[in-house]
């Protein structure tokens, strides 16, 4: 059974432009990410890894978790859960803008597999200190690339980000193309 190698907990750290950074030593900024996939969390390239936040700017609850393998999946407690795969090139992961960010050291670098899980996502951009806090639970192991995971989505916000699914396209019925009273403007068969 995966053991927990390392844990980090921060309840005020600030965040830039509708994202939590992930910063490893050499990357100098925030670069420009989607979040279409999974509406939750993308890397970038470059080594930045961005997780989207409902909040414009403000402070997080980030807690940071390495693990020796996949560790247990508790889905209960958060809206959405999203797993990607990371190369790092360092042994130093920041989350978080300067100030406040919290800083998880790594074994070296490595492909990694970070499953990141959302809560509060959805109570607003501008918060009250009695609002629930914007939490985010970030989890790391060592493991080869693997394809992105979605393990959960269930908030408003989140489904703002992913690209929505294609409409199904299958076999077109008789009757669709055929030529009768009531058809719109709009539908192939208008005008036939």
């Amino acid at each position: 059974m995966p053991s927990l190698i390392d844990r980090i907990e921060n309840s005020a750290v600030a965040l830039n432009s509708n994202c939590l950074g992930i910063l490893d030593t050499n990357v100098m900024g925030y670069e420009y990410v989607e979040f279409t996939g999974n509406g939750l969390v993308t890397a970038h390239h470059s080594g930045f890894v961005g997780i989207a936040t409902e909040q414009e700017s403000g402070h997080l609850h980030v807690i940071a978790e390495l693990w020796d393998g996949p560790p247990p999946l508790h889905l209960d407690d958060w809206q959405d859960a999203a797993e990607i795969s990371i190369t790092w090139p360092t042994t130093i992961m920041e989350i978080g803008d300067e100030d406040t960010h919290l800083v998880l050291p790594l074994p070296g670098p490595a492909t990694y597999r970070l499953l990141a899980h959302g809560r509060n996502r959805d109570d607003g951009d501008v918060r009250d200190d009695s609002d629930p806090a914007e939490t985010y639970l970030i989890q790391l192991w060592p493991a080869p690339v693997e394809k992105p995971v979605l393990h959960k989505a269930t908030s408003s916000y989140g489904a703002t980000l992913r690209k929505p699914e294609e409409t199904p396209k299958g076999q077109r019925p008789d009757w669709y193309d055929t030529k009768a009273l009531g058809y719109g403007t709009d539908h192939p068969a208008h005008g036939q």
